[in-house]
């Protein structure tokens, strides 16, 4: 099953190339604040923070290993250290939580992931299978806060 879901395209030399996932600016407004709360600091500076998520979330939605991150969204390996160091600190488990009641404070139904489709194919270890999920379904909910803006 091809999953080119677009959660904000990229523009590059004004072609627009679908598939990407690129953190939108209404996406990035809900989800900074929620971030700084439970992130650690000092490792990830802040202004590489967005293309840092940006890139793990390209490989969570996309289902490939970590060497497959495009070139544009960073190092590829700062990425998958980003994501174990902050999977042991249970970050993304506190960011799925508090984006879940940022969704139920603002009225919205909280969407869900078919967990038949997702495959746990990357990780080795029974903690990081639990983080990919998380961050699966963090993707799936900012694809609803673009869903929405789109709306608005």
């Amino acid at each position: 099953m091809n999953k080119q879901i677009t959660l904000g395209n990229m523009i590059l030399g004004g072609i627009e190339i679908e598939g990407m996932f690129m953190l939108t600016e209404a996406q990035w407004a809900v989800l900074a604040p929620l971030l700084e709360d439970c992130r650690p600091r000092g490792k990830t500076q802040p202004h590489d923070l967005k293309r840092t998520l940006d890139a793990i979330l390209w490989r969570h939605w996309h289902d490939t290993n970590w060497r497959a991150v495009p070139a544009h969204y960073g190092p590829w390996w700062m990425a998958a250290q980003t994501f174990i160091r902050w999977s042991r600190l249970g970050v993304w488990e506190q960011l799925h939580a508090r984006l879940e009641r940022h969704f139920e404070e603002a009225g919205l139904p909280v969407p869900g992931i078919d967990h038949d489709e997702f495959a746990y194919g990357g990780a080795r270890k029974k903690e990081l299978q639990d983080s990919e999920l998380q961050v699966r379904q963090i993707a799936n909910m900012l694809l609803s806060v673009q869903k929405q803006a789109a709306v608005a």
